[in-house]
């Protein structure tokens, strides 16, 4: 994932008197345990490389609703020329990469709200959320809900949960109740849309049709 610094320049200026100072910034907020668990539990069962985008396309969210009308109004693109059109746009690589996966930009456009305040939780506590991510996981994972399937492979890696596609050029996206998936109920985000191709009203995860990457060789997103 591409990390962008800001280098910020410090004029000398000479002191100015009776100068006001200047309001200071509140603090982030800081949320709670429950708080990130709500927050990732719609995509702590994706693949690695899917939550990694998802998480960097939500510190854009105009972009998100920009790229999401994008393309509903190129419905009628597909494959490699959906491709070559969509690395023309001036969003970033996150975003670009998710018009690989339609259902879930429209899902992030329609709870905006939810994608907003993940991009935030992101930018403000990146190792709280990443490791809530883990402790989901392995909630699901002792709930038997999460398994090594055709779709995917779940594996330990330095006492983490890697989730992989089985075929690195296919990805199946999981379907499933993001509130009642991991066994114990967790409280839905509120005004939360069910977004059909990924939400399942089941207790369990279920797998539609995947997603062929390989129109997208040769793009850096």
């Amino acid at each position: 994932m591409k990390r962008f610094f800001v280098l910020v320049c410090f004029l000398a200026i000479p002191p100015v008197a009776h100068a006001v100072d200047p309001s200071p910034v509140a603090p982030a907020k800081t949320e709670t345990a429950a708080d990130l668990k709500q927050l990732v539990a719609p995509i702590a069962l994706y693949p690695d490389a899917l939550v990694g985008q998802i998480l960097a396309a939500s510190t854009y969210p105009d972009q998100v609703v920009g790229a999401d009308r994008w393309m509903q109004a190129h419905s009628n693109l597909k494959g490699a020329e959906l491709a070559k059109e969509v690395d023309q746009q001036s969003w970033d690589p996150s975003v670009k990469a998710l018009t690989e996966y339609p259902s879930v930009l429209a899902n992030m456009d329609k709870n905006l709200a939810w994608t907003s305040s993940l991009g935030d939780v992101y930018m403000n506590q990146p190792d709280a959320l990443l490791k809530t991510v883990q402790t989901m996981r392995q909630i699901a994972k002792k709930a038997g809900t999460l398994k090594s399937t055709p779709q995917e492979t779940v594996a330990m890696e330095d006492q983490s949960i890697d989730i992989q596609p089985t075929n690195p050029n296919v990805v199946y996206l999981p379907q499933y109740n993001p509130w009642s998936v991991y066994g114990e109920p967790i409280p839905a985000y509120a005004d939360w849309f069910e977004e059909p191709g990924i939400f399942f009203g089941g207790p369990d995860i279920f797998w539609g049709d995947g997603f062929n990457l390989g129109f997208y060789d040769g793009f850096d997103w």
